[in-house]
């Protein structure tokens, strides 16, 4: 039997994260968080987490010049995952009213491809406006790009009535139909071709290599 892929995960926090946010000392696999839920929706098996972290315990890289923070930040996590012995890293960041953001992360994705030696695949993304902007387009919104950090925080709260938690995030995902997406839920869609691009083959080839 061939051994699962290893996938590091990073990402803002409890919700990304689930059970693997914090000190490592209190990790555990308790209760998924969004992330893994998401990549779990694409593949459902042969691969496991091989290491977290969260965005603000990252380390600051400073390799070349970069005019935002987190092109350093995607540089830095990707050599977590790399000398964590991962073949892929999956995260997401929310942009939240930062309108550099995006590029800044796909600037550090890019830079991550070339810069770093047999770098993991990259599964990663800015959720737009955040976090509950995807899960209101996993539920059938459309719209979700163009609100506001705090209007789709208000609006998710109104669909799960009460402030969501983390499991009912989970649950939101689990339910949720990924071939119905809303067109306009562009930077979700992203992500999600990504890991549909890099998860399943590395856990094919890793099959194969069996």
């Amino acid at each position: 039997m061939s051994r699962p892929v290893r996938v590091f995960l990073a990402g803002e926090g409890k919700a990304e994260l689930g059970s693997r946010a914090g000190h490592p000392a209190y990790q555990s696999d308790e209760q998924p968080g969004v992330i893994a839920t998401l990549l779990g929706k694409v593949q459902p098996d042969g691969w496991e987490i091989g290491g977290v972290r969260e965005w603000k315990t990252i380390r600051k890289l400073k390799v070349g010049a970069a005019r935002h923070a987190d092109t350093h930040n995607v540089l830095g996590v990707a050599l977590d995952a790399k000398e964590a012995g991962c073949a892929a890293l999956a995260f997401m960041r929310d942009r939240d009213n930062d309108p550099d953001r995006e590029a800044a992360i796909e600037q550090g994705i890019e830079r991550a491809g070339t810069e770093l030696d047999q770098p993991p695949q990259i599964i990663g993304g800015v959720a737009i406006p955040t976090l509950e902007g995807w899960l209101l387009a996993l539920l059938g919104r459309t719209g979700t790009e163009q609100m506001s950090p705090g209007g789709a925080s208000d609006r998710l709260a109104r669909q799960l009535d009460g402030t969501p938690s983390v499991e009912a995030m989970v649950g939101l995902v689990e339910s949720a139909d990924l071939k119905t997406l809303p067109p306009d839920s562009r930077s979700l869609t992203v992500w999600l071709n990504r890991a549909k691009g890099a998860l399943p083959a590395l856990v094919e080839s890793a099959d194969g290599a069996s």
